[in-house]
């Protein structure tokens, strides 16, 4: 008889802080980002074998230059974590990049909305990184 072997995400934990998102909310994010990938591999189901995921780093450096009244900014998310399946540790570090330009008034709020879409991109690729081994 084959037994089959189910996963489900028993920890989202983070070493890192996102700010302007609520802690819940980011674990809520990472936590189904995590079954969508892990469910292109294994089958998931809620009394199957732990996954644990931590959030190690988050890096967002920025680069920018400015013309008369004009910024150009270029933003590099960087993303690393750490998924433990079965016992074992895998390791994923996703990057992603975007640039904007815009003018001195629109950039007086170093929040850029376009952060947060830049965090969801560079962590899948990360968890990819790490689930598909």
């Amino acid at each position: 008889m084959n037994q089959i072997i189910c996963y489900f995400v028993s920890a989202v934990l983070s070493l890192a802080q996102l700010d302007g998102v609520d802690q819940k909310r980011f674990e809520f994010g990472v936590r189904q980002m995590t079954e969508e990938i892990l469910s292109e591999k294994y089958q998931l189901c809620s009394d199957g074998r732990p996954v644990e995921v931590t959030v190690l780093s988050i890096e967002a450096p920025t680069r920018g230059i400015q013309v008369g009244p004009f910024e150009f900014k270029q933003k590099k998310t960087i993303v690393k974590t750490k998924v433990v399946i079965d016992g074992k540790e895998y390791y994923g570090e996703g990057t992603n990049k975007t640039t904007a330009t815009s003018t001195l008034l629109q950039l007086q709020d170093e929040n850029l909305p376009f952060e947060r879409t830049e965090f969801s991109v560079a962590l899948k690729k990360s968890l990819e990184d790490a689930l598909i081994h």
